[in-house]
């Protein structure tokens, strides 16, 4: 039978082939066991050599997390080269850290108009590593957004506690989209962040887009709108009252400038909003009558406690009298005064009805921090500065009046050489405990 010496080879060769796999599976175990080996060798090693490997996993996330945190409007971008992706791809205990540290994704700056399915893709993948926290969004462009933008905000827009919005106008003729204003995007919104750059240097949007945003965020608790403005247009019948809204700042703290200047915001939404619960507000083009601003502090009554302004050239005249007296009476918790004069305004002293205001110890009764911004000291009546003071001696902890150089006019640093009488007066309530300063940043008192 010569089919038998053939079965018996394929029999002996299956015999081989199963003896060899099993030594073969045990070499890979014993290569197996010296991979991990090796492995532990060089964390133990990596422990020695390595200050951070000592430290708690709970340290080491935490370390991770203040990188993120060095801007609260400059988010990290999906991008290999940024935290915490860049954490990913250092080593395996860093890439264990970052993965189990799920409040690293909780922020992300996104483009409006993502190039190819892979960035989207990205996007989420980063935001579901963020499991159920709240989350930080930055969004940046023209708003036109893609359609998966769109998605991811529909998909996370309940869990979105910070938004900031960027936007570029160049070569855009419409830049909202206002679905994305729209519940429930908006629903958990507490602070709001725009920015608009442009070369020329202000959007002038649609009061009714503005207020439709703001009531799509009923959340809303603190809110910056820069280089914003408004066309000229009947504004709309329906105001918006927001009862959350403690912190609202309309351009940009302590940079006062002119309209059309990158920076600036109009503070013409004020006649439509209501908002009981403000405690600060910023405004850096103050142009609205003081009338007007008496009705929006009369319908809000808002505990307010810091109020900072800048003075438009046109209303200079408009702000005097009575009415301020009656602005100030209603907001007797304001504990912060912060005013600014822009140079036009140089010919007179722009503060003046705000001082002979402030010299009756019973308007703002609580004011502790004073701070006037004139374009030069030529413009300041001192007797009345000090008849100020010393009527708020006993309640009044810091004064300041701060010059600055515009369009390199190098305005005196120094009092009128006739208000001798008058430096002596600030000098004893300086002594006294008054902090005082008078000049720029490096001329004290």
């Amino acid at each position: 039978m010569p089919q038998k010496p053939q079965s018996s080879a394929i029999s002996k060769l299956r015999d081989d082939i199963d003896e060899l796999s099993s030594a073969i599976d045990a070499h890979k175990a014993i290569l197996q066991d010296l991979l991990n080996r090796r492995r532990d060798a060089r964390q133990r090693l990596n422990f020695y050599l390595d200050p951070m490997a000592r430290l708690p996993l709970e340290i080491q996330s935490h370390i991770f997390l203040l990188v993120d945190e060095d801007s609260e409007d400059c988010l990290p971008k999906p991008a290999p080269d940024s935290p915490p992706m860049l954490f990913l791809s250092v080593c395996r205990l860093w890439r264990y850290i970052a993965l189990s540290a799920p409040k690293l994704w909780t922020q992300i700056q996104m483009e409006s108009l993502p190039r190819g399915s892979d960035y989207s893709a990205l996007c989420k993948l980063w935001l579901e590593r963020a499991g159920n926290l709240p989350l930080s969004l930055a969004l940046c462009g023209s708003l036109k957004l893609e359609g998966s933008v769109l998605d991811l905000l529909a998909s996370y827009g309940p869990r979105l506690e910070h938004l900031a919005l960027h936007v570029s106008l160049k070569g855009v003729q419409r830049p909202w989209e206002l679905q994305i204003f729209e519940e429930p995007a908006l629903s958990s919104v507490k602070t709001l962040f725009i920015e608009v750059a442009d070369s020329d240097g202000a959007y002038y949007g649609n009061m009714a887009e503005w207020l439709q945003l703001l009531r799509a965020a009923p959340q809303l608790s603190r809110c910056i709108m820069s280089n914003t403005f408004y066309n000229y247009e009947p504004l709309p019948s329906q105001s918006l009252a927001l009862p959350s809204l403690e912190s609202l700042t309309l351009g940009k703290r302590g940079v006062p400038n002119m309209r059309g200047d990158a920076g600036s915001s109009s503070s013409t939404i004020l006649l439509l909003l209501t908002l009981p619960a403000l405690k600060t507000l910023t405004l850096s083009e103050l142009d609205i009558t003081d009338e007007e601003f008496f009705a929006f502090l009369s319908r809000s009554s808002p505990p307010l406690e810091s109020l900072e302004m800048t003075l438009m050239y046109h209303l200079e005249e408009l702000w005097l009298g009575p009415t301020v007296s009656e602005c100030f009476r209603l907001i007797p918790t304001l504990t912060s005064l912060d005013l600014f004069a822009l140079p036009g305004l140089a010919t007179t002293d722009s503060f003046l009805p705000f001082i002979e205001t402030l010299a009756s110890p019973e308007v703002l009764p609580n004011l502790r921090d004073l701070k006037f911004h004139p374009p030069s000291p030529a413009t300041i009546d001192y007797a009345g500065v000090m008849a100020m003071l010393t009527s708020r001696a006993t309640s009044l902890e810091r004064f300041e009046l701060r010059f600055k150089e515009y369009a390199g006019t190098d305005y005196t640093r120094e009092l009128p050489a006739e208000g001798s009488e008058v430096r002596a007066g600030l000098r004893q309530l300086s002594r006294n405990g008054m902090i005082i300063h008078i000049g720029d940043r490096e001329n004290l008192l």
